[in-house]
């Protein structure tokens, strides 16, 4: 390879700081340099015929002119390099006038600098590869990032040019830093004078195209050809049908929580807001924090907790359970009997005490008129499917299925065998619990508001016949019938008379109080009780027994740390008089018809299981007798899935 070197005294510009002669005798000594010469000025006729005819005669591959800025001559020395043969693009230039001359003084340092300035030159020319001009189609339009007055101006000037202008902005509003001024320096003329009827003609302009609240992400291509990817954030607002009324703020149940930053975090706005009053578009936002709350995702339906909460506290409690049936239809029997997991995932822990999420909605479901709570009147307009659901089982999953199903347009049967409607809402949760007024009022809500889409047919239970007839008839079977089937202890005496299990027991109480519309009734059951199991069903039972005059022990064979059932219905058991024996498990029923006694062996807990608690571990020689004439069994729960026998579905774990 041949480079050929060319040092420009451009006048005095650069020979009254440079040692230009020195400079060009060092390029003589660089690698791949054939010929090194200066001239008084490169750039002029003379000059470039120097380069041009080194070119020809010394057969030149590359060459580096030493000289002033490229923006000034680059153009010129690639077109004689071009005349004489070469191609333009394996000239490189080396700036030693703006960079080296001109911001020294001492010639012997400025020399020295720009020796390493050629050098550079030099090494990079020896890496240029000969380039060709193309012609490609242009796209006729500009792309103007940032809306502030300066962004404002240049899509205006772009525009009135004729050329199409994407404007983005990545606030809600144009209008920038300028927006937020009184006066502009140096006239203290109105900011908001000169800056809104700007910011009103880049909204009117056929040719401007206004994409606010959006972020720029990857910018591809070359000049004339761009491809932009651009993010719009969601506003959770229709901005077609937003007329900037501001009537949807009024009844925004967020207010004056949230630091403005357009006043720089000096005022609280509410959730839904326009940046300023003249914003561009007059189109309205709402803030949605990032993620979702702990509450939320603590809550298995995912209900909304933080936007109820906000409208109980505005008084809005309709609004509230509304807002809470978008995703359970079921708000007044979860305000009773919810064991609330959102509680205890609520971040207000960490301060003091979780927010009372259960106890507000049962207020909010509490504070509406029954006429009121029902009413369904205001029902979405559903497009009908011609679709049939089959549901077994009208217990809270059934009903909640069958709801959403309905609403959508689909047409639902619903099939419950116990009499009633509730599952085990209605024969498993005592009175004391769950008022039966409270889940007839959700239950009736759910039918109204289903439109007649949903049918309840009570007294009807499925076997291994009805369920093929249905698989005939349906075209899709939703299953929810519940765990009302009561797991057996396996031990010696459980036939005997006076052992019931807890959820037959709960079931039957139910269901005369339901019948006798008091909240006593007479039911046979012996003085002295034991309740094996340590849940809620467990609890329940013990309560209830206590109720009808009898004295009661829970039995638990772990201790109260590792026990299933919420601590709030464990400490309300014990003031109203229930026994807790911990670490210990009965191992025979003691009796020749009934109940006499029950045996029971003390336990010690071993290593955890694979439910995570420890283990109980009989303690071999502990055995001792309760004084007992009744056994009530509520060591969990399976669902009665004979009737899916033969059909082909997997119901292990049932």
């Amino acid at each position: 390879m041949k480079i050929g070197v060319y040092v420009c005294h451009c006048g005095t510009n650069i020979a009254a700081t440079v040692d230009v002669k020195e400079v060009a005798e060092f390029a003589k000594t660089l690698p791949d340099v054939a010929i090194a010469r200066d001239y008084v000025y490169m750039c002029s006729d003379p000059g470039q015929d120097l380069i041009k005819n080194d070119i020809r005669t010394e057969k030149l591959d590359r060459v580096v002119v030493a000289s002033c800025s490229p923006r000034m001559h680059e153009v010129t020395f690639r077109h004689a390099c071009e005349e004489a043969g070469l191609n333009g693009y394996c000239m490189e230039m080396a700036n030693i006038r703006e960079q080296c001359s001109w911001v020294h003084t001492d010639r012997e340092k400025a020399t020295e600098k720009a020796k390493e300035l050629v050098a550079s030159a030099v090494a990079k020319a020896s890496l240029l590869q000969p380039l060709e001009p193309m012609r490609a189609g242009v796209t006729p339009s500009a792309l103007v990032i940032g809306g502030g007055i300066a962004g404002i101006q240049c899509a205006l000037d772009i525009a009135d040019a004729g050329f199409e202008v994407y404007l983005v902005e990545r606030e809600p509003s144009i209008g920038g830093h300028m927006a937020q001024l009184d006066k502009t320096f140096p006239t203290l003329d109105c900011s908001a004078c000169i800056l809104t009827p700007k910011m009103v003609d880049v909204a009117r302009h056929e040719k401007i195209k206004l994409i606010t609240y959006a972020e720029v992400e990857s910018v591809e291509g070359y000049v004339g050809n761009f491809r932009v990817r651009i993010r719009k954030k969601p506003r959770y607002i229709d901005e077609s049908k937003c007329t900037g009324c501001g009537e949807c703020a009024k009844v925004c149940p967020v207010k004056d929580v949230i630091p403005n930053d357009f006043e720089l975090g000096l005022t609280k706005r509410g959730a839904l807001y326009i940046p300023f009053p003249q914003a561009i578009p007059l189109v309205y936002t709402i803030d949605k924090i990032e993620g979702t709350p702990p509450c939320r995702l603590g809550c298995p339906a995912g209900v909304n907790v933080q936007g109820y909460i906000a409208l109980i506290a505005q008084g809005r409690y309709k609004e509230a359970v509304d807002l809470i049936r978008e995703t359970n239809p079921l708000p007044a029997v979860c305000g009773h009997v919810c064991t609330h997991p959102c509680e205890s995932v609520c971040n207000r822990a960490a301060i003091d005490e979780p927010v009372a999420i259960k106890a507000l909605k049962r207020f909010a479901t509490d504070n509406i008129a029954d006429t009121e709570y029902i009413d369904a009147s205001a029902g979405e307009e559903v497009e009908e499917r011609s679709e049939k659901i089959a549901i077994i089982g009208a217990g809270p999953a059934g009903l909640t299925a069958g709801y959403y199903l309905a609403r959508a347009g689909y047409k639902v049967q619903v099939f419950e065998k116990l009499p009633v409607a509730g599952g085990m809402l209605t024969a498993g949760i005592p009175h004391y619990r769950l008022p039966r007024a409270v889940l007839r009022k959700d239950i009736e809500y759910i039918k109204r508001k289903c439109g007649g889409r949903m049918e309840i047919e009570t007294g009807k239970a499925i076997d291994k016949n009805a369920f093929t007839r249905l698989m005939e008839e349906y075209d899709a079977i939703c299953i929810s019938v519940g765990a009302d089937k009561s797991r057996k202890l396996g031990i010696e005496g459980e036939e005997l008379k006076g052992v019931v299990h807890g959820v037959d027991f709960l079931r039957e109480l139910n269901f005369r109080l339901d019948k006798a519309g008091t909240r006593e009734v007479e039911m046979e059951i012996g003085h002295k009780v034991a309740v094996i199991g340590g849940g809620d069903a467990a609890v329940d039972a013990a309560r209830c027994a206590l109720r009808l005059g009898a004295e009661v022990t829970i039995i638990y064979r772990r201790t109260r740390e590792e026990m299933p059932a919420r601590e709030d219905e464990l400490r309300d058991a014990e003031d109203e008089g229930v026994q807790l024996l911990y670490l210990a498990s009965p191992s025979r029923i003691i009796g020749s018809e009934r109940v006499e006694a029950l045996e029971c062996l003390r336990m010690k807990l071993g290593e955890p299981d694979e439910s995570g608690r420890r283990r109980p571990i009989p303690v071999e020689g502990s055995e001792f007798i309760l004084d007992v004439d009744t056994v009530i069994v509520a060591i969990g729960q399976q669902s009665w899935l004979e009737f899916l026998e033969g059909s082909g579905i997997d119901t292990e774990g049932g």
